[in-house]
């Protein structure tokens, strides 16, 4: 619900409540309220999911398959509401290559961790823009009217077509 949630208000009061949130997760490095956006200091993290440490910007400290994730929230318009966006930037270091390598939400190799971060920023703004939230009626679906079922021929000992009732047996062939 939260990554489809529409949210009706004022656009800089729904991107301070939003840019709030954010950052009591995340340190922001890019913050924005023409565009309505805003973009994380990029972390690393082990393949585990675990914080890691570099110094100096030195990638050769950390584990094999790391993830490095910055995330980008976009207030956008959707009609006369607003959704909020959470994507994930990322790279992966890969021993012995200097340049990490760039990764893609959605991306069959990554560990269910990073969606879960992904998700749980998107949860925690859902709740700080609870109070916005356009609430959708959910709409009548018409219940389906069964067809008329067609009635036998006069005399007719034959099930009518597409009845449920069983055709007749075959009679037993004799040799």
């Amino acid at each position: 619900m939260a990554k489809t949630a529409r949210y009706k208000g004022d656009k800089l009061a729904l991107f301070a409540d939003t840019k709030a949130t954010v950052e009591a997760k995340y340190k922001l490095t890019k913050s924005d309220e023409n565009s309505l956006g805003m973009q994380t200091e990029a972390r690393w993290f082990s393949p585990e999911g675990l914080a890691e440490a570099i110094r100096n910007d030195d990638v050769r400290d950390l584990q094999d398959k790391s993830i490095n994730i910055a995330m980008v929230v976009q207030l956008m318009p959707d009609g006369d509401a607003w959704i909020v966006k959470v994507t994930p930037v990322m790279a992966r270091y890969n021993r012995g290559i200097p340049k990490p390598e760039p990764l893609k939400e959605g991306d069959a190799s990554l560990p269910g961790w990073v969606q879960d971060k992904t998700d749980s920023l998107a949860l925690d703004i859902h709740k700080a823009l609870a109070k916005y939230e356009l609430q959708s009626v959910p709409g009548q679906v018409p219940a389906a009217e069964p067809a008329p079922a067609a009635a036998p021929a006069a005399g007719s000992a034959a099930p009518a077509e597409g009845s449920a009732a069983p055709a007749p047996a075959p009679a037993p062939v004799t040799p």
